[in-house]
């Protein structure tokens, strides 16, 4: 009986113990390389740039008018004609305007002919009173006519300066050289001037130099600065890249859904003439870049020890953000080792490496098995 006890005995301290391995090599971490997926420091490029859309505009854009009302006689340019400045564009009907202009030639050939026998009459006169022939008070009434006579003939001038200048409004000429773009008359359309100027042709004035205007938000206008350079695309080229430089931050800023932005003015050369007016530019200002400099791709940092994996690290490293110190990952012997790297650049992929680490060396870009092995 005693025997039997004693193999049940036997038999349960061997169970508990089996138990007990089991339990605790389950608890022990077990690494692997292939636990884990690397990531190596190369040499590479980096650069901060700040990103933005805009359209492509001409850099002078002058709207064509009229200041006088009337019927279109006749449109001598038609859409993306090249004109001189002083071409002429368009001509109103003159029947009117010539016959306004006749009247105010008439109106004042008579002030003058009227001033010329005030200036005789008062010549006479002036002449009696100095022989004393005739009062001083006849003598002011045709000095009175003469000055009224002289301030009509200076009305009847500005009416016919008037007139005359209407009636050279009516041969509408373009104010610069440059490419029609626009054109909104037609021959026989009657043009009102009366409330307001209408605007009858758009002339840009040189195609070959274009202009984007693109909205940067506050959060990065600060670091953009006049003379920076600029790579953009259009849909029209999507496999062409267009370059250009920042020429003007204008100081007036909008809302946009809550968020302040401002516009940023950007010269662009259009000798080719690919650009057109209105097409949307996807701009990239250039603010700073690192050439041939160790670098990293951005998401080591987003990986973490587990739980269990940080109770087996015993190096404990500290980091300054204000250094731009972040910590990463090596693998060696089995073991995470924990490093602390000064960053530099860093876009949306990669970020340069200042101080750390050396080209050549691997940090865990994430964990691919868990990092846990029984034995």
């Amino acid at each position: 009986m005693k025997k039997k006890w004693l193999i049940v005995g036997v038999a349960l301290i061997a169970l508990g113990a089996g138990t007990w391995y089991f339990m605790r090599s389950d608890s022990v971490v077990r690494l692997k390389p292939e636990d884990f997926e690397m990531a190596k420091v190369e040499k590479g490029n980096v650069s901060y740039v700040v990103t933005a859309s805009g359209k492509i505009q001409p850099i002078n854009k002058v709207s064509v008018g009229t200041q006088v009302s009337g019927i279109i006689e006749e449109v001598l340019v038609d859409y993306n004609d090249e004109v001189k400045e002083g071409q002429i564009l368009a001509k109103l009907d003159m029947s009117v305007l010539k016959e306004t202009l006749n009247d105010a030639q008439a109106r004042l050939d008579l002030a003058v002919a009227k001033k010329k026998i005030a200036d005789l009459n008062y010549e006479r006169l002036n002449k009696l009173y100095k022989d004393k022939l005739i009062a001083k008070a006849t003598l002011e009434e045709v000095e009175v006519e003469r000055e009224t006579a002289k301030a009509n003939v200076l009305s009847s001038q500005a009416d016919f300066n008037k007139a005359e200048r209407n009636f050279g409004y009516a041969t509408i000429t373009s104010p610069v050289s440059g490419t029609v773009i626009s054109k909104e008359v037609e021959q026989g359309q009657t043009v009102a001037a009366s409330l307001s100027t209408p605007t009858l042709f758009t002339i840009a004035e040189d195609l070959t130099k274009m202009q984007i205007e693109a909205s940067i938000a506050e959060a990065d206008i600060g670091v953009i600065k006049s003379g920076m350079p600029v790579v953009f695309t259009v849909d029209a080229y999507p496999n062409d890249d267009f370059e250009g430089k920042v020429q003007q931050i204008r100081l007036s800023p909008t809302v946009e859904s809550n968020v302040v932005m401002y516009t940023v003015v950007i010269e662009v050369d259009n000798s080719s003439r690919k650009l057109l007016p209105g097409m949307t530019a996807s701009v990239t200002i250039k603010i700073e870049e690192a050439n041939d400099v160790p670098v990293l791709p951005a998401m080591v940092l987003q990986y973490k020890p587990s739980t269990a994996l940080r109770k087996s690290i015993t190096q404990k490293v500290e980091i300054d953000p204000s250094e731009n110190e972040e910590v990463v990952y090596q693998f060696e012997k089995g073991h995470l080792v924990p490093k602390v790297i000064v960053k530099g650049l860093t876009d949306m992929t990669n970020m340069e490496i200042k101080s750390g680490l050396k080209v050549g060396d691997e940090v865990i870009l994430e964990a691919v098995g868990g990092g846990r092995r029984k034995k």
